[in-house]
């Protein structure tokens, strides 16, 4: 199967690294962004691969069966309008679309269509998450009723790139809402916002904040809390933990080669720097579950409806921090 990524930023490379050395039943055959640098400095197989800059003439070029879409978020809706007519299966890192609104259409014209579109929620698919839902599903830890999420990035992203990615809560926010959603088994339906800027002033100018906590009520009675940081220093930072009647699942900080150094002056250890590292395995994973799932002809193990659920609470978020007050998350659409 010949894939097509559109996109070279840090999510495209990861992806078409993954693709041209190390996915089974799938290879990299065309890569597109606008930037004819970022399409050079790629490490690629020679000749192997096309290079173009206008993602059009990826999805016209011959032996593309599937493409992944990695480009700037306002860009998505655009090219999966493009990538639907042209009936090919996609995975889309998220969002769908920079609205709510926009990600309903999008959905419902994959839908009608029977195209496969997988969502980018690459944490379902690393280790550690997935024996965590297996065990949750089986009963280990009873009935579950709290979630607690840490997600924090060594350093906030550039306004450049900020001012295309939704805005915090549907930038990284959505991980953490869809991870809760998947381990509980529930819907978030109402969520209460805090936040500021503390360390990237610039973000003032872009009505963003790099640091927040979101409290949210789900429709089986779960409860959950999520801290949100963009500059924590050290590293980056993802923990979880999901607190049951019988017992507590915990994902915790995962250090980058598992070395402490004890001497005489202290004791250190080191730490995990970006979410390339984290999650190294996921992204292969994901990208594998993509292909097995073509190749076999089953439904994409995180859909098109995941992506809309996520942007509803990114939306309440962001609402319940402009007011201040709980905001209930509508599903209607």
């Amino acid at each position: 199967m010949g894939i097509g990524v559109i996109g070279l930023g840090t999510m495209g490379t990861i992806h078409a690294n993954n693709l041209a050395t190390s996915i089974f039943g799938a290879g990299l055959v065309a890569v597109a962004d606008p930037d004819p640098h970022r399409a050079e400095q790629v490490s690629l197989p020679e000749g192997a691969v096309h290079r173009f800059s206008d993602y059009r003439a990826l999805l016209d070029a011959k032996g593309v069966d599937a493409v992944v879409v990695a480009s700037s978020s306002t860009t998505h809706a655009e090219i999966l309008q493009e990538v639907l007519m042209r009936h090919l299966p996609v995975l889309c890192e998220k969002p769908l679309a920079p609205s709510l609104q926009e990600s309903v259409g999008v959905h419902e014209a994959f839908h009608r269509a029977g195209v496969p579109l997988q969502l980018g929620f690459m944490r379902r698919f690393d280790p550690a998450y997935v024996r965590a839902f297996e065990a949750i599903q089986a009963g280990v830890i009873g009935t579950v009723y709290h979630y607690s999420g840490i997600s924090r990035d060594q350093f906030a992203p550039p306004l450049a790139v900020a001012q295309h990615s939704g805005g915090f809560f549907a930038d990284t926010g959505v991980h953490e809402f869809d991870l809760a959603r998947w381990l509980m088994g529930q819907e978030i339906v109402e969520v209460f916002v805090r936040g500021g800027v503390f360390v990237s002033d610039a973000y003032r100018d872009l009505g963003d904040v790099d640091q927040a906590h979101v409290s949210f009520g789900m429709d089986a009675g779960g409860l959950g809390l999520i801290e949100l940081t963009r500059n924590a220093m050290y590293g980056y930072d993802i923990r979880t933990e999901i607190l049951g009647s019988r017992g507590a699942i915990r994902i915790g900080v995962q250090p980058e080669t598992g070395m402490t150094l004890l001497t005489e002056t202290g004791v250190t250890g080191d730490h995990v720097l970006s979410y390339r590292d984290r999650f190294r395995e996921a992204y292969r994973e994901e990208l594998q579950a993509f292909v097995r799932c073509l190749h076999q002809g089953l439904p994409v193990l995180v859909n098109s409806l995941d992506g809309i659920r996520t942007v509803a609470v990114a939306e309440a978020a962001k609402q319940s921090l402009a007011e201040g007050r709980s905001v209930e998350v509508t599903y209607d659409a």
